[in-house]
């Protein structure tokens, strides 16, 4: 080949790839989404991803199919995304363990922080402290004097080891002076089942499993871990309140996509989340169950948020020297 020509050709090439590549990110989306969640279908996590899914779907104008994978902490899921192929088709709805709280407790993981690019916030739920009908406590400083005089530990409920109302319940007793000591089920449900017949003395439940169950009686909630009241429970006081100003914790819910996703397939995807949770119904939806719809106002914003809750969440696991592998 001529050497003059040979150089030529090769511009023309990358002109060809560089233009085919910016033309694939000016018409994303051109095929489904698919939205991974790391939980079974049925839990709060899996409900707000399909109510966020079907507004996603209106804005983008595609199919965006969600995808069960649930299993290890939500690490099985996580390590999908994160070696998906960066196009922006595939895409985690992550709770904040998976950035925040996994990275203290595995010493190997099958993903990093950095493995993904933040698009945005999408809800956040605060937790509640619920207690069994046989606790006699109707206040926090009731619920801190039952645990205090007990002869055996406060026993608290946990969907296993290194989960978050695992890391709750110990905080808990660090905060409150308290001696506890957890009893690990296989989910949600038994360990309810346990703390209605009072076989456990009380659970870390989000605000959306909490409510109904204080509501029709069964068990009790004495506090939420928000930074105000729930408007579901305007009566129940918060932690902050009750004299633990630092014990807020919530449940981020956000969209994470691979870390080499093009920039504007990101900033498309940003303004769709931002449509998809400023929507009426996907609002009412989502408050009515005891979340909060937040968007992040750019990607940058939801990554900080991430970086702070991995640096707050490390702080508080670190003298509890929980290790999973």
């Amino acid at each position: 080949m001529n050497r003059g020509i040979a150089p030529i050709l090769m511009i023309v090439a990358c002109w060809g790839l560089c233009g085919s590549a910016a033309l694939a990110q000016d018409q994303f989306p051109s095929k489904a989404v698919t939205l991974v969640v790391p939980y079974a279908t049925g839990g709060a996590t899996d409900v707000t991803a399909r109510r966020l899914a079907e507004a996603l779907a209106k804005t983008l104008g595609t199919s965006v199919i969600v995808e069960n994978k649930p299993g290890a902490a939500t690490t099985l899921a996580a390590a999908q995304v994160a070696h998906a192929p960066a196009d922006g088709y595939t895409l985690l709805i992550a709770p904040g363990t998976t950035t925040s709280v996994n990275p203290y407790l595995y010493k190997s993981l099958s993903y990093k922080s950095e493995d993904f690019a933040p698009v945005s916030l999408v809800s956040r739920q605060p937790f509640a402290i619920t207690v069994s009908p046989l606790v006699p406590s109707k206040s926090v400083s009731e619920f801190v004097n039952f645990g205090k005089g007990k002869s055996t530990p406060l026993t608290f409920a946990t969907t296993g080891a290194g989960s978050m109302n695992h890391i709750l319940g110990e905080w808990m007793g660090k905060t409150m002076g308290i001696k506890v000591s957890d009893i690990p089920y296989k989910g949600t449900g038994p360990a309810v089942i346990d703390l209605v017949a009072g076989r456990v003395d009380m659970q870390f439940e989000g605000i959306t499993t909490a409510v109904p169950m204080h509501q029709s009686g069964k068990t009790r909630v004495v506090a939420v871990t928000s930074d105000e009241r729930s408007p579901l429970l305007p009566d129940v006081p918060t932690l902050r309140e009750a004299g633990y100003p630092d014990f807020v914790a919530y449940t981020y819910f956000g969209l994470l996509a691979p870390a080499a996703t093009p920039r504007a397939v990101i900033n498309k995807l940003h303004a769709a989340v931002v449509a998809a949770v400023s929507s009426p119904d996907f609002s009412q939806k989502v408050s009515a169950s005891g979340e909060s719809p937040l968007s992040s106002p750019t990607p940058k914003h939801y990554a900080d948020l991430l970086r702070d809750e991995n640096l707050r969440w490390g702080r508080i696991i670190a003298p509890m020297n929980i290790k999973l592998d």
